[in-house]
């Protein structure tokens, strides 16, 4: 990372006074101010007449930084998506293999939506602004849409490990995902329509409406 050098000589000199925590506050740091760039730079000019280098000089990085966070410019302006991977991979060691598969899943996908519950959280924030420019800028829809497809792929191997192949029955876990997949972005696009009309959106009360729809 681009703090390495300054990491390197605190851990030599006291090597407690860096720890793995502090670490990865500064990687979450970094990467919110790439975001927070790319978004700035998106709404103002376009995703199109916006670049990599663009990106980087505004958030105080190098490109070669920048690359280590995010493939394309598109990504950088969904972190919440890599947010929904990292909730999902969290949860992935609390699965029951024994349990319902439909029911595991969908508390799975439950854990994706907590970080929005709060509407005056950095994360709800966020995740309001990000919606609002995918709904101008097709490329960001396109990149949405290829990290979705993504997310099902690497989700379906790793549940189809947990359970089994004899529990495991390929398309019964690929409905589950699919529609608790679908049950957070409606609630999801349903809550964020709420706060930009003005109104009082409850996530977790319109999730719960959501799921039991499904259900």
């Amino acid at each position: 990372m681009r703090v390495k050098s300054a990491e390197t000589r605190a851990t030599a000199d006291h090597p407690a006074a860096v720890s793995p925590g502090l670490r990865e506050r500064r990687r979450l740091q970094t990467r919110a101010e790439i975001t927070d760039a790319a978004l700035r730079l998106f709404a103002e000019g376009g995703v199109a007449s916006t670049t990599v280098d663009d990106i980087a000089a505004a958030a105080g990085v190098s490109a070669r930084t920048f690359f280590r966070y995010f493939a394309t410019k598109e990504e950088a302006a969904l972190p919440v998506h890599q947010d929904f991977n990292e909730a999902i991979a969290a949860g992935l060691p609390s699965v029951d293999p024994l349990g319902d598969v439909r029911d595991e899943v969908d508390r799975l996908y439950a854990l994706t939506v907590l970080p929005y519950t709060d509407n005056d959280s950095p994360s709800a924030q966020r995740m309001l602004q990000v919606s609002q420019l995918i709904r101008k800028e097709p490329s960001l829809r396109s990149a949405q849409v290829r990290q979705t497809v993504e997310r099902t792929e690497d989700l379906m191997a790793a549940l189809s490990a947990k359970f089994g192949p004899e529990r495991a029955d390929q398309m019964e876990l690929r409905l589950a995902i699919d529609i608790s997949g679908a049950v957070a972005r409606a609630a999801l696009d349903t809550w964020v329509g709420l706060l930009e009309a003005g109104k009082a959106a409850d996530l977790a009360e319109i999730y719960g409406q959501a799921r039991a729809f499904a259900r």
